[in-house]
C-alpha cells in the first residue's frame, strides 16, 4: 500500500512524497497509526469537495435502493414523480440529520440516512392486508388524484409511527438509559443484528440483478476493478492554489470514485443500447422504462413539513416499528465504536453515545414531520468508506451534508437518479451490503472466537434470524389470537430477522454463564491501542464534547417540551 502526500516547500512549489510501506517497516508503523485526515483535520480546498462527493455518492446509492423497494409497497407507479419527491425528502433529511449529529450528537464523522434498519420493519407493516396494493393496472385506472390519496395514506401511517418512535429514542438517549445499558450491548448482540441488516435485503438486490445478469455482472466487474485492483493507481491532476499557483497533485481517482465511475459507465452503456434498440422494452436495463419520472418531475421543489398530509397514529404500526428502534440503537453504538477505532480515538464516553442516540431520535421526529416514509439511522456504508480511505474529517462530512441538502431541492436531478437501471442498482447495492457486513464482522475482533459459548450464541442468533422470518413467510397466518392488532404486531415481529437475531443474541449473551477465558479477556468493546493512547485521552474527550453553554440550552429546550 502506498501513501501519497502533497506538501509545499519554502518556495511554495509542490513536493510529492511517496512512502513504500512494504520496503520501509519503520515507516509503516508510523504511518499506520496516523490517519490521512483525522476528525479535526482540514483537507486542502481542492480535495475536500472530492472527498465529500464520495460520501454523497455512497449515501445516494443507499437511498435509491431503499426507495426503489419502498415505493412499490406504497402503491407508487414506476413513472409517478412521487418517487422523486420521496427520495428528495429523504436526501434533505440525510443532510440535516448528519449536520445535527456532527455538531450536537456524538460528534464523529458519521452520515445519517434512511437505511435498511427501518425498511426491515416498514415492509412487514405494508404487507399487512390493510395496506396491500392493487395491481399496477388497477392503480393506473384510478387516475392521478386517487393514486395520490392511496400512497399518501400509507406514508401518513408510517409518519405517525416514526414520530412516536423518534420521541422514544430521544427519551432513551437524553435520559441516559442507553449509556447505562452499554455494558450489556456486546459484539455478540451487534454482529448478528448488523449481519441480518444486509442479509434481510440481499434477496431484493439479487432480484434486481436477475433482470439482466450481463449488465449486473459487468457493473460488479467494474466496481471490483476500480475499487480493488486499481485502488493504488494515482493520476496526476493540475490544481491551482492562491499561494503556490498551478501545481500537480496525484490522486487515487479509481479508489476515490469507484462507485461513481462504475455506475456512470454502465448507465451510459444502457442509454446507448436503449437508443440503438438493443434492449427489449421489458428489459429492466432499458432506460426508457423509468423515463416518465424524469419527464413528470418539476425542476425545483423544496420539501416541507406535512407535505403529504397530517400523520396518523396507529398502535399496530408503532408496536411493529419497535424492533427497528432496538436494531437502530445497536447498529448506531457499533458504528460509533467502529468509527472511533478508525479515527484512532478512544471509544465514545456514555455521555456522547447518549447525545448521539438522542439526536437520532430528534432526526427521526423531523423525518416524520417531512414524510420520508422511514426513520434516520447511522450509515454503516459510510463508516466502511472511512475505514477504506482513512479520512475521518468532520469538515468533509459537514460539506457532504450541505451538498445533500442543496441537491434535494433540485427534483429533476433526483428524478434522474431514480431512472438508474435496476440491474446496475442491484449490483451497486451488493457492494453496499458488503460494506455493512464488513463493518459488522470487524466487531468480532473484540470477542474470543475460541470460546464455544461465543460461537454458539453467534450461530444460533443468525440461524433464528434467518429461519423464523422464512417460516412465517411460507406458513402465512401462523398467529391467530382474538385480537387483530396483536396478530399484526406479532407477525411483524416474527418477520423481522434483525430484531430476532439481535434479541436472541442479547438474551443469550447476558444469561449464559461466561467461560473463565472470556471473563479474563472480557467480550466488551475496547480499543486495541487504548493502553498506548492514555496520554491522548484528554484530547479525545474534547472531540466528543460540545460547549457547556450550548449543552445547557439544549437541555433547557428539551426539558420544556418533555
Amino acid at each position: 500500500m502506498d501513501l501519497i502526500e502533497v506538501a509545499l516547500d519554502h518556495n511554495d512549489s509542490a513536493l510529492e512524497i511517496q512512502y513504500d510501506l512494504e520496503d520501509e517497516p519503520d515507516i509503516r508503523k508510523r504511518v499506520d497509526v496516523c490517519l490521512v485526515y483525522g476528525v479535526n483535520g482540514k483537507p486542502p480546498s481542492y480535495l475536500t469537495p472530492l472527498l465529500a462527493v464520495q460520501n454523497v455518492v455512497t449515501t445516494l446509492s443507499c437511498l435509491i435502493f431503499v426507495y426503489n423497494i419502498l415505493a412499490p409497497k406504497l402503491c407508487i407507479l414506476p413513472e409517478d414523480p412521487a418517487r422523486a419527491h420521496l427520495l428528495a425528502t429523504a436526501v434533505m433529511m440525510a443532510g440535516i440529520g448528519t449536520l445535527m449529529q456532527t455538531i450536537l450528537g456524538v460528534r464523529l464523522p458519521i452520515v445519517q440516512t434512511s437505511g435498511f434498519v427501518y425498511l426491515s420493519c416498514t415492509l412487514p407493516i405494508l404487507d399487512l392486508p390493510k395496506w396491500q396494493c392493487n395491481s399496477n393496472i388497477d392503480l393506473f385506472t384510478m387516475g392521478p388524484e386517487a393514486r395520490t390519496q392511496v400512497w399518501n395514506l400509507r406514508v401518513q401511517n408510517i409518519q405517525g409511527a416514526m414520530i412516536i418512535i423518534g420521541l422514544i429514542q430521544m427519551f432513551l438517549g437524553y435520559s441516559g438509559i442507553v449509556g447505562k445499558s452499554l455494558k450489556y450491548i456486546t459484539p455478540l448482540t451487534v454482529v448478528p443484528t448488523m449481519c441480518l441488516i444486509g442479509l434481510s435485503v440481499i434477496e431484493k438486490g439479487v432480484f434486481l440483478m436477475s433482470g439482466n445478469w450481463t449488465t449486473a455482472i459487468m457493473t460488479l466487474f467494474l466496481l471490483t476493478l476500480f475499487s480493488q485492483y486499481l485502488r493504488k493507481v494515482a493520476i496526476s491532476l493540475p490544481v491551482y492554489s492562491s499561494k503556490g499557483g498551478l501545481f500537480r497533485v496525484r490522486l487515487k481517482i479509481f479508489a476515490l470514485f469507484s462507485i461513481l465511475l462504475s455506475v456512470g459507465i454502465m448507465w451510459i452503456a444502457c442509454v446507448y443500447m436503449t437508443s440503438k434498440n438493443n434492449l427489449l422494452p421489458t428489459d429492466p436495463a432499458n432506460t426508457e422504462s423509468k423515463a416518465g419520472v424524469l419527464r413528470n418531475a418539476p425542476i425545483f421543489r423544496i420539501p416541507y413539513p406535512f407535505q403529504w398530509g397530517w400523520p396518523t397514529v396507529s398502535l399496530t404500526s408503532i408496536c411493529a416499528m419497535l424492533p427497528a428502534l432496538f436494531a437502530n440503537i445497536v447498529e448506531s453504538v457499533a458504528n460509533y465504536y467502529t468509527c472511533a477505532r478508525f479515527a484512532n480515538l478512544t471509544k465514545p464516553p456514555p455521555s456522547a453515545v447518549n447525545r448521539g442516540i438522542g439526536i437520532q431520535g430528534i432526526s427521526t421526529i423531523f423525518a416524520g414531520f417531512l414524510g420520508t416514509g422511514s426513520g434516520v439511522s447511522s450509515s454503516s456504508e459510510n463508516v466502511g468508506n472511512i475505514g477504506i480511505t482513512r479520512v475521518c474529517s468532520r469538515n468533509v462530512i459537514g460539506l457532504a451534508a450541505c451538498i445533500l441538502i442543496v441537491a434535494s431541492t433540485f427534483t429533476k436531478l433526483i428524478a434522474l437518479l431514480v431512472t438508474l437501471p435496476d440491474p446496475v442498482l442491484g449490483a451497486m447495492t451488493s457492494v453496499l451490503l458488503v460494506l455493512i457486513g464488513a463493518v459488522a464482522l470487524s466487531n468480532l475482533q473484540f470477542i474470543n472466537l475460541n470460546s464455544l459459548r461465543n460461537m454458539y450464541i453467534l450461530g444460533l442468533s443468525i440461524f433464528f434470524g434467518l429461519a423464523i422470518p422464512k417460516y412465517v413467510l411460507v406458513q402465512g397466518n401462523t398467529i391467530n389470537t382474538k385480537y387483530e392488532t396483536v396478530n399484526d404486531v406479532l407477525i411483524a415481529y416474527l418477520s423481522s430477522g434483525i430484531f430476532i437475531s439481535g434479541f436472541i443474541g442479547f438474551i443469550l449473551d447476558n444469561t449464559i454463564p461466561v467461560d473463565d477465558d472470556d471473563a479474563m479477556n472480557n467480550n466488551g468493546y475496547h480499543n486495541p491501542g487504548d493502553e498506548l493512547m492514555i496520554s491522548n485521552k484528554t484530547v479525545d474527550e474534547q472531540v466528543y464534547k460540545i460547549s457547556d453553554c450550548l449543552y445547557d440550552k439544549i437541555n433547557s429546550f428539551l426539558t420544556f417540551f418533555m
